[in-house]
């Protein structure tokens, strides 16, 4: 950028000029080059009056969405929380904030303010600093908001990555569950998965049905005895874990009393993981202790959790919750439900019977834990595929988020299928971007529409 002294020094040389000229063309001269000087030198000011504004306008949405975000009932209250973020924000641009305004209209936070910047140039000719102005609304949260945060917290998830999952996954609760619960409430529900999704004990007889004491050859019994892929006899204990449904309900959201969910027996090298569920909440400080709580092991039946993150989030599926985490119908007025499904690989478990079936894929455990037959549903991919579809179709938006999964083409088809469209897509391949990943979508969830 030309510099003040050097224009200056421009204009001394163009004027020495003249002395060299004839009067009549100085004096022609002079008169053209005036208006042109004051157009060079007026560019300069304009141009971060233009920076200036914009930085302004920028604050000021921001402070506005604190503001409409916050608990403040009055318009003293709101002015507090509004110009504290709006001071904070304007303190390191050129512009010094001279006023502003954050009240109540209605539904909406109307912000207005103003600042002045101190010309470099301009001030030759104008008398006092530059004034610059911005105004803006914001709609208060509107909607009732139930989310469902489906989580991979298999084995290859250990160590740095379950923490930073966990880091992740802790800022969402702060984003999406807001302080303010009325007029409207935000809940979030965890669904943690691996190998099949814990229930825990007070829902396991109610979503899988209940079970015979002793042995059975069939699936139904403490302990069912099954002949495995090499021909041997095993016998594997009962679960409060889940496995898919199978039937004409496998990929839909009836509820348990239609249809069970598939019983699960485990096998000692792949059990039921220890994170059980928890039902829509809006008690941030439980939600975090539930997501501290996790840890990593077992292998992935990625459409298993997928389905445990629909059923949080429906009605049909209520019955079994709590009054307070029961999710409202379909349908209902200003309602949004979401489910985020997080995952770092390949789906590679499926059932039969409740126990990992022949054809599940290469990390699903010993093979000689699997029993003799294929799972009934398919593909654990193309059951997860038919989940989001009919998820979808329910009306349901689906965030996915495929953590380092560059190197699994499956995992990234399935997360782009499933995503209610490319901007619910995220692809993060480290910790910090995963870390990211979660802050958009907490944010993309609880965002209040600028209006103007």
């Amino acid at each position: 950028m030309t510099t003040k002294r050097s224009v200056l020094g421009r204009l001394r040389d163009f004027l020495g000029d003249f002395r060299r000229e004839d009067g009549a063309v100085a004096i022609q001269a002079a008169l053209v080059a005036l208006p042109m000087m004051i157009t060079v030198f007026g560019v300069v000011d304009i141009s971060r009056a233009s920076t200036a504004r914009v930085n302004l306008q920028d604050a000021l949405d921001a402070a506005a969405l604190s503001a409409a975000r916050s608990t403040a009932t009055t318009d003293v209250e709101l002015q507090a929380v509004g110009e504290k973020v709006l001071t904070a924000d304007i303190a390191s641009s050129k512009a010094t904030l001279t006023s502003s305004t954050f009240k109540f209209e209605g539904s909406k936070v109307v912000a207005t303010a103003s600042a002045t910047m101190t010309p470099v140039i301009a001030h030759l000719w104008l008398d006092g600093d530059m004034v610059i102005g911005a105004e803006t609304e914001v709609t208060r949260a509107s909607n009732n908001i139930e989310v469902a945060l489906t989580l991979d917290v298999t084995g290859s998830m250990s160590g740095t990555k379950i923490t930073d999952l966990k880091a992740a996954a802790t800022e969402l609760v702060d984003l999406v569950v807001q302080d303010q619960q009325s007029p409207f409430y935000t809940k979030l529900a965890i669904v943690p998965y691996s190998a099949a999704v814990n229930v825990g004990s007070g829902y396991a007889a109610g979503v899988r049905g209940g079970y015979a004491s002793g042995t059975c050859t069939t699936p139904g019994c403490a302990s069912y005895k099954f002949t495995n892929v090499s021909g041997d006899q095993k016998t594997f204990a009962i679960s409060n874990c889940v496995t898919e449904r199978a039937g004409g309900e496998a990929f839909t959201d009836a509820a348990p009393a239609t249809a069970f969910l598939g019983r699960n027996y485990p096998a000692s090298g792949n059990p039921c993981l220890a994170s059980t569920i928890m039902p829509l909440s809006t008690d941030r400080a439980a939600l975090k202790s539930k997501i501290d709580g996790l840890s990593a092991a077992g292998s992935t039946a990625g459409h298993i959790g997928l389905a445990w993150g629909w059923y949080m989030v429906s009605p049909t599926f209520s019955y079994l919750w709590p009054t307070a985490s029961q999710p409202a119908a379909y349908g209902t007025d200003k309602l949004i439900k979401v489910v985020i499904l997080m995952t770092d690989g390949a789906f590679n478990t499926t059932y039969c019977n409740g126990v990992i079936s022949k054809d599940s894929g290469s990390g699903s455990g010993s093979g000689s834990d699997h029993i003799n037959c294929n799972a009934p549903n398919g593909g654990a991919f193309a059951q997860a595929k038919a989940i989001c579809d009919n998820m979808k179709a329910a009306g349901v938006i689906i965030y996915t988020v495929g953590f380092d999964v560059a190197a699994v083409a499956a995992a990234q088809d399935i997360m782009t299928e499933c995503a209610t469209d490319a901007d619910h897509l995220y692809l993060p391949s480290s910790g910090a971007a995963l870390k990211d990943a979660f802050r958009a979508i907490g944010q993309d969830i609880s965002r209040l529409r600028l209006s103007r």
